[in-house]
């Protein structure tokens, strides 16, 4: 029994830590290398992001910039890899980032990642450009270059945040706007119309009151260069002014209120506010955008809203006056999403509890079951070894124990046997006594009923059978023979 009970307590034991290890997997993560880490000017590296996970969110960064986010089809962890090319068009020492979110199909939360890979680019090697001579009669050239570099230096978009212009053109290189006193800063942006060429004067840049000259130079992977100029003239506060209550009005220019349907900006609209972020989850490649103006006669363009891509979408709302001067510019961050993350995360997290509530049902409605099998079986044993004992009148825990004896004990063997016979006949005759008498009184209450419903009835028809059984099946000489076995326990119990 005891044995049984360890190997039922082993058995739980392993139910329990297979829960606990299965609730504490994680597998979910991101990685980020390269073909090549050391190249020369003018080879083209292979940059490959590996994910595993559910879902993921992942941000490319540094030298290259791009965006992975999607989730897999059935909710279950998958490895999946993305590919991106990266020339470099100068030496030196470039950084690809990685960073973002993945989710594992058991876990609650993303887990953030995060990694890294660097290329050094080194001057190619002039030693090997030629390969010999042509055979007889040849006078092909051998110096031409195999590849033309190109020489596009054009932008393919440039403005100021905020206050951006409108009218940009490749061929165009000057562009005039004013800001109002109170911008002290712009921010400039520009891309390159050839993904080889490099683009410098971009980012943050402080404003002077008047006339402030900002530059953006280009140069194609040829070497030419190309310079566009914004002049951004800031205005002046005349005192005049500030004695005029009416030109002191804290009213700003540009838009009122922006709505996008039932979705929330992030942070919440303010005129003077020139930045916002939105979540959209859905298939719809355009929002329903409401740009209100501060004056009616300012004019309203959205650029951007059109075949939205999941993950990250850039829309810019520009606000002109009647002679097409930009009054504001305000854009807008739309991370799209065909998902509801949250949601999903929501799901598995509950999920996960009621397998686990479950879970715990199942082993503590086992453990039961084996408690009270245990019990039943304890309690059937006993009451078999109480009416073992009470019916034939011998103590069941020692009837097992007949032929115990020392076998060295042979000189008083002849004195046990001379003794043991004479009881066991006395005890014979007086049983046989005794069993003619209950048989004779078992035939002349024939008619007797027995109530079934009562513990006596039940003990009286118990030790009925017994007796008949007894004496059907036990003949003298059995009866004899083992009542000698008997004889012999009890009488060296009586020595």
């Amino acid at each position: 029994m005891k044995k049984k009970i360890k190997i039922l307590g082993i058995f739980i034991l392993t139910i329990f830590f297979i829960i606990i290890y299965k609730s504490n997997v994680k597998a979910a993560s991101a990685t980020i290398s390269a073909s090549k880490t050391s190249i020369s000017l003018g080879e083209t590296v292979t940059i490959t992001t590996t994910i595993n996970g559910a879902s993921w969110d992942i941000s490319i960064s540094g030298a290259i910039s791009t965006n992975y986010a999607d989730t897999t089809d059935d909710a279950e962890n998958a490895t999946k890899s993305f590919t991106a090319s990266f020339k470099p068009t100068s030496t030196g020492t470039y950084t690809i980032n990685l960073s973002g979110n993945v989710t594992d199909s058991t876990a609650s939360v993303a887990t953030p990642v995060s990694d890294k890979v660097t290329i050094n680019v080194s001057q190619a090697s002039s030693g090997s450009s030629s390969s010999g001579s042509s055979s007889s009669g040849g006078s092909t050239s051998n110096n031409e270059t195999t590849s033309k570099e190109s020489s596009n230096a054009n932008l393919s978009n440039l403005g100021i945040r905020p206050n951006d212009f409108s009218g940009f053109t490749p061929g165009t290189t000057t562009y005039n706007v004013t800001v109002p006193e109170d911008v002290e800063s712009v921010e400039v942006y520009a891309t390159a119309q050839d993904s080889s060429a490099t683009v410098s004067g971009t980012g943050t840049k402080t404003l002077e009151y008047g006339a402030n000259a900002l530059s953006v130079t280009v140069t194609a992977e040829n070497g030419t260069t190309k310079t566009y100029t914004i002049n951004v003239t800031r205005e002046e506060t005349e005192q005049e002014e500030e004695e005029q209550p009416e030109e002191n009005t804290e009213v700003k220019n540009g838009l009122s209120n922006i709505t996008i349907g039932d979705l929330e900006l992030t942070p919440s609209f303010a005129t003077d506010v020139y930045e916002y972020t939105v979540k959209y989850i859905g298939e719809d490649t355009s929002l329903d955008i409401q740009a209100v103006a501060t004056d009616p006669s300012y004019t309203v363009e959205i650029l951007g809203n059109e075949e939205l891509k999941e993950g990250e979408n850039i829309i810019t709302i520009l606000v002109s006056d009647e002679e097409g001067n930009n009054v504001a510019t305000y854009q807008l961050t739309v991370n799209k999403s065909l998902i509801d993350e949250e949601a999903l995360a929501r799901e598995e997290e509950e999920k996960q509890q009621q397998e686990q509530r479950k879970m715990f049902m199942i082993v503590g409605g086992i453990i039961v079951l084996i408690l009270i099998i245990i019990i039943v079986i304890i309690i059937k044993r006993r009451r078999s070894r109480t009416y073992a004992e009470e019916f034939s009148g011998v103590p069941f825990a020692g009837i097992n124990n007949q032929e115990n004896y020392d076998d060295n004990d042979d000189g008083n063997d002849n004195q046990v046997d001379n003794y043991d016979n004479n009881y066991l006949d006395e005890q014979s005759t007086a049983l046989q006594e005794e069993n003619d008498n209950r048989i004779q009184t078992q035939e002349n209450n024939d008619t007797l009923e027995f109530d079934d419903n009562t513990e006596q009835s039940e003990k009286e028809r118990a030790k009925r059978e017994f007796l008949n059984g007894y004496n059907i099946d036990n003949d003298s000489e059995g009866y004899k023979e083992e009542k000698v076995r008997r004889g012999r326990k009890k009488g060296k119990r009586f020595k």
